[in-house]
């Protein structure tokens, strides 16, 4: 049918039918291409979230490294940072705060991340698996039926005050088999776990918005302060984006390789139970003998150079006390900076003492160990080579004692050069001093007398002159005594101290040890941040100071002979003290009379008003006067008074006061002092030489003349259990046999 003659109804709705198909066809493009778009923004939406959650792993991996970095050098794993500052508060007792970043840096231990990122969780709770504490908690075993401690089983031969990484995986053991308690660090899991420490990354925004960074449990609310998140819980886009690493007791065990390092120390206290049977010449004690002949040899050697390096330095502390107590002694007030360093010299000599006594004690231990380890395998085996019976040394050692000592030769006598170039410098200041004091008082007579033989107040001038070489050798004696109650009274208070720490170092050993080790730690780290040669010498001597102490801990019977020598130098000091301050109240009462009769004299001369010059023959040749002149006198008051000033110097201006000791008429006897004082420290500069003299051949000969090593056959005695225990104390202080 032609197209016109179609009705028009039909033909509109085949058009409408037309348009509206495509309608539909651009609305489902539309909606296909939203399809996408929605799938490839949720597909980089999953990347982005995985690429962060790698990136937020690789940082706590890092925190963790520092943190077993740590805990490998203190022994014990940190404190959170409870104000955000980077250092641990161990004083607090929370449980979770921050990483303390900055006190990982300080031991050395890089976390990787600033100050108050990275929120952490330490098992703190419970003495005996507080993982952030330092105490003697492991003691080998006693290899007998009941697998009992050393110290359980021998009650108190064991010491108590050595502290390794072995005390930290005892911890760790016990926190392992701890049932879960309220106040214990826990994971949020099914069901919910124990952990030594967990680190929790924040991620990149707040994801349950509560208006912590840190989601879920990992946030600092009251109810989440022994709390951290499951690590298998995993990051999702709505309301948790935290990445939490734990460490288990079972892992920190295995990082610290702590079964091989108790293992070690325990097999050396097998040698106890070895020692014990050696009688019978079971042919495995030949193998422990020979580890023990070796180990032994080898720290005694080691004690020996710490011995003769110590008494080398304490020779030089020696004889430099020598030398400032003696200046200090005879020129009080003239030589404050000996005065000053005359108490540090002491200590130091005192200290060196004690690190002397303390290694002796070890070194003693040592070789007599040494010995009866030989002795004992020369027992068990008698075809042993030499050199497993006696083992050859390192010749290092020997090369470093005698440099040591040959260098405090070379010191002490550049020393005594020193004393004698400064003798000839005061002596020559001593005879010009004299030559200006008798031309000032030349000068003063000649005012007094105006050019003629004798006055009338001659005897004034003598009289002053009198009272102002009483006045200054009063004023020394003042100063001397003064200076002495001062030194001595530092020295009761030294000593003092020294008797409380010893005695305090006997009542609480537990105690003083974990101060030493603290002070020791502190020391460490200041040592290793100081780049002052000087500062870092200063800090190391004062590290071994601590070290010879911490060395004397648990020896009580070296403790005892140390704090009694102390308490008599107390008693003694105390003595002198009672004496010097007698001396010194007398010595002020001489002064001030001195003082009196000096201002009195002053003021009769000055004060003399009108009197006669007299010729050779005692005639009468004229008037002078000093005050209240008459017409024809001549008036010596203005060069009287400048030829005083010029004499005694004094207050400024006014040498009516007091005289100067540094001038013109007191010069030369304060030089004179000084001289005196140099002439002590000179015999104390030759006694130095005489000593390091000594102390070089003594060495010479040591190195020369070596101990003979005489270790008999099957005759000998065996070792005994008591020594074999001692071989396994020095292993336990010394943290295994690595």
């Amino acid at each position: 049918m032609p197209l016109d003659k179609i009705p028009l109804p039909i033909v509109c709705s085949v058009r409408r039918r037309a348009s509206g198909f495509g309608l539909l066809q651009v609305l489902l493009l539309i909606a296909v291409m939203a399809g996408l778009a929605t799938i490839g923004y949720l597909q980089w939406r999953e990347r982005s979230a995985v690429d962060s959650s790698r990136q937020e792993r690789q940082v706590l991996a890092q925190a963790d490294r520092a943190i077993i970095a740590f805990a490998t050098v203190m022994r014990r794993l940190p404190c959170p940072d409870v104000d955000r500052d980077g250092t641990e508060d161990c004083g607090a007792a929370d449980q979770k705060g921050w990483l303390p970043s900055a006190t990982l840096r300080l031991a050395g231990a890089d976390p990787g991340v600033d100050v108050g990122q990275l929120r952490y969780l330490v098992q703190r709770q419970g003495g005996a698996y507080d993982l952030t504490v330092l105490s003697d908690s492991w003691q080998p075993l006693e290899y007998d039926d009941t697998h009992t401690t050393f110290f359980a089983g021998r009650g108190s031969g064991y010491p108590t005050d050595i502290m390794t990484l072995t005390d930290l995986c005892q911890r760790l053991d016990t926190g392992r088999a701890t049932p879960l308690g309220p106040t214990m660090a826990r994971v949020n899991a099914v069901p919910v776990r124990t952990t030594a420490y967990a680190l929790a990354h924040p991620g990149d925004n707040d994801a349950d918005g509560d208006g912590d960074l840190f989601d879920g449990a990992n946030s600092n609310a009251a109810a989440n302060a022994n709390l951290m998140e499951d690590p298998i819980r995993r990051p999702v886009l709505a309301r948790y984006n935290d990445v939490v690493l734990e460490r288990s007791y079972a892992s920190l065990l295995s990082a610290f390789h702590c079964h091989p390092l108790i293992d070690s120390i325990n097999t050396v206290a097998l040698g106890h139970d070895v020692a014990a049977a050696v009688e019978s010449m079971q042919s495995d004690n030949i193998a422990e003998a020979k580890r023990a002949v070796a180990f032994n040899a080898l720290d005694a050697a080691m004690t020996a150079l710490d011995i003769a390096l110590t008494i080398a330095e304490g020779a030089s502390d020696a004889g430099n006390a020598a030398v400032d107590w003696a200046i200090c002694a005879a020129s009080l007030g003239l030589a404050v900076n000996a005065c000053a360093a005359a108490p540090q010299h002491t200590a130091a000599v005192a200290l060196a003492g004690g690190v002397v006594y303390a290694n002796g004690v070890a070194a003693g231990l040592f070789a007599t160990a040494a010995v009866i380890a030989g002795t004992a395998l020369k027992y068990a085996d008698a075809g042993a080579a030499p050199d497993q019976v006696c083992p050859p040394l390192d010749p290092s050692l020997n090369n470093r004692m005698l440099a040591a000592a040959q260098q405090e030769v070379t010191d002490a006598n550049n020393e005594l050069a020193k004393v004698n170039q400064d003798i000839a410098d005061k002596q020559a200041e001593l005879a010009a001093a004299n030559i200006a004091r008798t031309d000032a008082v030349n000068y003063l007579w000649s005012v007094v007398r105006n050019g003629n033989s004798s006055s009338q107040i001659d005897q004034y001038v003598v009289n002053l002159l009198q009272a102002a070489a009483t006045w200054g050798s009063t004023s020394y004696t003042k100063d001397q005594t003064n200076s002495k109650v001062q030194q001595l009274q530092n020295e009761v208070d030294r000593l003092q101290a020294e008797v409380n720490k010893y005695n305090n170092m006997l009542s609480d050993p537990q105690g003083a040890t974990a101060t030493l080790n603290s002070e020791i730690a502190v020391l460490n780290a200041q040592i290793a941040a100081a780049t002052d040669p000087t500062v870092k010498k200063n800090l190391q001597d004062q590290l071994d100071g601590k070290k010879a102490e911490l060395a004397l801990v648990g020896n009580t019977a070296g403790l005892t002979a140390v704090r009694d020598k102390a308490a008599t130098q107390l008693s003694a000091a105390q003595i002198e003290l009672s004496n010097a301050i007698d001396a010194r109240n007398t010595a002020n009462t001489a002064f001030t009379a001195a003082q009196t009769a000096y201002q009195q004299a002053y003021g009769n001369l000055i004060g003399a008003g009108r009197y006669n010059f007299y010729d050779s023959n005692g005639n009468s040749t004229g008037v002078g006067c000093t005050s209240g002149c008459a017409v024809g006198d001549v008036n010596v008051s203005g060069a009287l008074n400048a030829a005083l000033g010029d004499l005694f110097g004094g207050v400024p201006w006014m040498p009516s006061i007091a005289p100067s000791v540094d001038a013109k008429y007191l010069k030369p006897f304060k030089i004179q002092k000084e001289l005196d004082a140099l002439a002590q420290r000179k015999t104390a500069a030759e006694d130095r030489v005489t000593n390091a003299n000594a102390r070089l051949a003594e060495v010479q000969q040591r190195i020369n003349n070596p101990a003979a090593c005489n270790v008999p056959g099957s005759s000998v005695v065996p070792m005994t259990p008591a020594q074999a225990e001692n071989i396994l104390i020095e292993v336990d202080r010394k943290g295994g046999t690595r």
